[in-house]
């Protein structure tokens, strides 16, 4: 098979791509470093953007390193989640590819503590998530020409990730910083902070993969593990696999949302074997060690 990778240097595209090329693809990697891809200044891809003859399927993994530099960079983000996407959809159209996979994200939920399905009712009141909807309604004007697959990944997380919710939860245990748990505003006696559906990279990765194989694919898609994890028990995990203590503060405030997908259509549409929590986060605590300084 011949895919296009567009994004490929971010932490899932690494995955992705080492992934694809073990099974045996052929991967046409495209990042910002790369002659073709996006623009670090602009956030775009070239006019002359093209897809090579014989592609079967693309990709579309980048992510605009401004995501939270908004509204002052709110212009590089829709270039990249929107503007890019949207080339690179219309290349693969030229080009006769038969399936184009973007990845939005979970993120594009309205607040909400119940499992959220492909069908709940989504938000339009943050720039993120709104330049992902931006993005999926856009995209799904191709369908006439490509199958589309509009794939939302709920907490992706692994080794050498940095910035996002597990790394920085251990960034903090190792700063001995205070992390804070929202109570649910329903029943006052749970405070385990947010609870978020993490997919362990190598599953998420996978699941794309296999997306690139199923005949028919649904326009949206949840990624997610199997079960919804809280911050108090992400950092109780962490803080025992790092040998420190977790500063766990409860809030009196409430929470406002919990973050947790209804995988049914998930499960309906591929097979993948999800690596269990405690393995996943050993394995980003190990990476963890060897990236501290050593002692003199």
């Amino acid at each position: 098979m011949r895919v296009t990778v567009i994004g490929s240097s971010g932490f899932l595209g690494r995955t992705l791509t080492a992934s694809l090329h073990r099974d045996g693809a052929h991967v046409t990697a495209i990042s910002s470093g790369t002659p073709q891809g996006i623009d670090r200044t602009t956030g775009l891809l070239p006019h002359d953007f093209s897809i090579a003859a014989g592609t079967e399927a693309v990709v579309y993994l980048a992510q605009s390193p401004h995501y939270r530099q908004v509204p002052d960079m709110a212009w590089h983000l829709l270039n990249v989640n929107v503007v890019s996407a949207v080339r690179a959809a219309n290349a693969a159209r030229a080009a006769g590819v038969k399936r184009f996979i973007y990845t939005s994200t979970g993120s594009v939920y309205a607040p909400s503590f119940a499992p959220l399905a492909e069908t709940a009712d989504v938000r339009r009141d943050r720039w993120y998530p709104l330049s992902k909807l931006h993005a999926e309604e856009a995209l799904a004007q191709f369908q006439n020409d490509l199958q589309v697959c509009l794939v939302r990944p709920f907490g992706i997380y692994g080794p050498g990730q940095t910035g996002m919710l597990v790394s920085n939860l251990a960034a903090s245990i190792e700063r001995c910083n205070d992390i804070t748990l929202g109570r649910h505003p329903h029943n006052r006696d749970e405070a385990d902070g947010l609870k978020i559906s993490l997919c362990y990279v190598d599953d998420a990765a996978a699941v794309i993969a296999e997306l690139l194989q199923v005949p028919k694919l649904p326009l949206h898609l949840n990624l997610a593990g199997p079960r919804a994890i809280s911050v108090r028990e992400i950092a109780q995990s962490l803080a025992a696999g790092l040998g420190l203590p977790a500063r766990l503060k409860e809030m009196d405030q409430a929470r406002e949302f919990d973050l947790i997908a209804d995988t049914t259509q998930l499960s309906h549409t591929v097979n993948v074997n999800y690596t269990d929590f405690q393995v996943g986060l050993g394995r980003t605590i190990d990476e963890l060690r060897r990236q501290r300084p050593q002692a003199a």
